[in-house]
């Protein structure tokens, strides 16, 4: 191969810089995208802590309605319980 079978292959300085802005433009669009993953990411991760801070308030709902049940059952038994005896 000679040197002016090469030249097809060359490219120009102007389409050198036109590559590389074509990239950088690119490589912008990238990072916005990355970018604007881990922004729903940081808006997912805040939904999950809300909806665990309202399931232990409902965990804590339940448990004291669950006690004040038993307590309930307890005291209309030991009533009973007086009543018959």
């Amino acid at each position: 191969m000679d040197i002016f079978e090469l030249e097809k292959y060359f490219v120009t300085k102007v389409e050198l810089m036109a590559f590389r802005g074509e990239m950088a433009i690119q490589f912008g669009k990238v990072h916005a995208a990355i970018a604007n993953t881990h922004v729903e990411i940081a808006r997912a991760h805040t939904e999950i802590a809300r909806l665990e801070g309202r399931m232990a308030s409902m965990e804590t709902r339940l448990i004291k309605w669950f006690l004040t049940v038993v307590i309930a059952n307890a005291s209309i038994s030991l009533a009973i319980a007086r009543y018959f005896s």
